[in-house]
């Protein structure tokens, strides 16, 4: 599904075309120099921009007000993503995230421009059949385990997932978390059982093989991940992008959480009152646990029917 962000945001070589024929000179010598070396002329600050250029930081900010830019850091912002896109590795982005001259403001101010963009265009970039779809089958608690997956820096959005989904239905189970290795944990897959497996570049390989493993074993694969280039989509019954370019070397994971959220938010509404019921006796459990816990500490007796004991 095509981005209603990128229907209205044209990159800066396309907004250069558009507004050339309203431009200065000096703005047009700006442009020249921009459109040889976009995105990479965009990684410097906007005065040694200028400075290389022979213009001045007026002319640049000027320029970048009249293509539509809210700010030199938006275009900024952009080319970032173009340069990262095509580097795998948090040491091959090093170079184009880190400014030299960047203060420890700019470095707060520029993680908020990149995670409100990340999650804009994820949320304009949506497919909403396939959100649906993952939504309703991941909602049929009859329909056999949920198998959730992130490996290696990924690994928080998997146990979040596993957690809150846990609390929506039965039979969730999160992969490659505890002493039992994933392989051992695949013994038992059955058709009608559903992996959701999250990954972004750069890809884990036992993810992929995972995913595999399942599709051979008759499951279904649903995917979170950050393009149609990923592996996992080839394995994928439905799958969603989500997008994760950041002002510094590592991905942000902003936007996969509010991907995640979304989605556990819709499976709850498909399964209001099962879900109302289960919260409810989950805060019965905590308060029983809680007792046990507070009660010797406290030097009372346990309540009458309850053991410290054996839990």
């Amino acid at each position: 599904m095509k981005s209603s962000l990128q229907n209205t945001e044209a990159l800066l070589p396309e907004r250069l075309t558009r507004q050339g024929a309203g431009l200065t000179a000096s703005e047009q010598a700006l442009a020249l120099a921009l459109g040889r070396d976009y995105p990479h002329a965009l990684l410097e600050s906007a005065t040694a921009l200028a400075t290389r250029t022979g213009t001045s930081p007026s002319t640049v900010v000027r320029l970048f007000a009249k293509l539509g830019y809210a700010s030199y850091a938006e275009a900024q912002r952009e080319a970032r993503g173009e340069v990262t896109a095509l580097l795998q590795t948090a040491a091959e982005r090093a170079p184009a995230t880190l400014g030299a001259q960047r203060s420890l403001r700019e470095c707060v101010d520029d993680a908020l421009l990149h995670d409100q963009h990340n999650i804009q265009a994820t949320r304009g970039e949506l497919d909403m059949a396939a959100f649906e779809a993952m939504a309703r089958r991941l909602a049929q608690a009859g329909g056999g385990r949920v198998y959730v997956l992130a490996q290696i820096n990924s690994a928080p959005v998997s146990a979040w997932l596993a957690l809150h989904l846990n609390m929506c239905r039965p039979g969730v189970q999160e992969l490659d978390a505890g002493a039992v290795s994933p392989a051992d944990q695949l013994l038992w897959v059955r058709p009608g059982d559903v992996l959701l497996a999250f990954s972004v570049s750069r890809y884990a390989r036992g993810t992929v093989q995972v995913a595999r493993r399942f599709r051979d074993a008759g499951g279904q694969v649903l995917a979170i991940t950050d393009g149609p280039a990923s592996p996992l989509v080839p394995l994928a019954h439905h799958w969603l992008q989500v997008r994760t370019s950041n002002a510094s070397p590592f991905h942000s994971y902003t936007a996969a959480f509010f991907l995640c959220n979304a989605l556990v938010s819709a499976v709850a509404q498909l399964r209001r009152k099962s879900v109302s019921e289960a919260l409810a006796r989950r805060d019965a459990l905590w308060e029983e646990f809680e007792h046990q816990i507070a009660a010797p500490a406290s030097g009372r007796p346990a309540p009458r029917g309850r053991t410290t004991k054996g839990r």
